[in-house]
């Protein structure tokens, strides 16, 4: 299908947003966000869109290059806002709320284990924050702003 000449280059790019992108993050806000996974779906996203632009490896394109020719973001920047978006729900829902509790649980155990702490939602969300300027204790005054 995107080598079709019939075809043209933005209906190619719509059915790709629309099957693919979606399918490819479907529930993407309660992943935790690695520098692996970030890559793996930048990889996923280039290949895709030079598929659909016929464009080769000695075509010597930056990825840079096909994304302003397919007018598309990074997939790592559409999975970050989605999840900052479903981070800002959780925090402005009533304290009461299961889901909102969580954003302040700590369980109880017997302390840490040996080696690197595993790497949480929470803990990505927090490095999300820093990234974007956001102090953690200021998230709460921060969510109320939805245009933020």
């Amino acid at each position: 299908m995107w080598r079709s000449s019939t075809l043209s280059l933005k209906i190619k790019l719509d059915l790709y947003t629309s099957l693919i992108v979606s399918t490819a993050i479907y529930a993407c806000e309660t992943w935790k966000s690695t520098v692996s996974i970030r890559q793996k779906l930048d990889v996923f996203h280039q290949r895709n869109q030079r598929k659909i632009l016929g464009v080769t490896w000695r075509d010597h394109m930056s990825n840079i290059e096909v994304l302003k020719r397919t007018g598309q973001r990074r997939l790592q920047d559409i999975v970050a806002e989605r999840g900052l978006r479903m981070a800002g729900h959780i925090i402005r829902m009533p304290p009461g709320r299961p889901a909102n509790r969580v954003m302040s649980w700590t369980p109880r155990g017997s302390g840490r284990k040996r080696g690197r702490p595993t790497k949480t939602w929470r803990s990505t969300f927090k490095e999300d924050l820093v990234d974007r300027g956001v102090d953690w204790n200021s998230v709460r005054a921060v969510a109320t702003d939805r245009h933020r």
